[in-house]
């Protein structure tokens, strides 16, 4: 049996570089995704202060649409 060093160093080259690559793919999507979700929780921060922004308008509206019906009765 005859240990060729050649082929267990291409072997290790070979192996270091998929792990490498797949560490890096593992990072890129990692660092992508995270600008993506900080995006979306901006938005949903927005969105819910304009809910609330909203909610508040309905309230005004309804109690003065509660006066001109009593107003509207007498």
């Amino acid at each position: 049996m005859d240990i060729d060093i050649e082929k267990i160093r291409q072997w290790f080259v070979f192996t270091v570089s998929v792990v490498a690559c797949v560490a890096g793919v593992i990072f890129w999507v990692q660092t992508s995704s995270d600008a993506k979700m900080q995006r979306i929780k901006e938005d949903i921060s927005e969105l819910r202060s304009d809910v609330k922004s909203i909610q508040e308008d309905n309230r005004e509206i309804i109690r003065i649409i509660g006066k001109l019906e009593g107003l509207i009765d007498k």
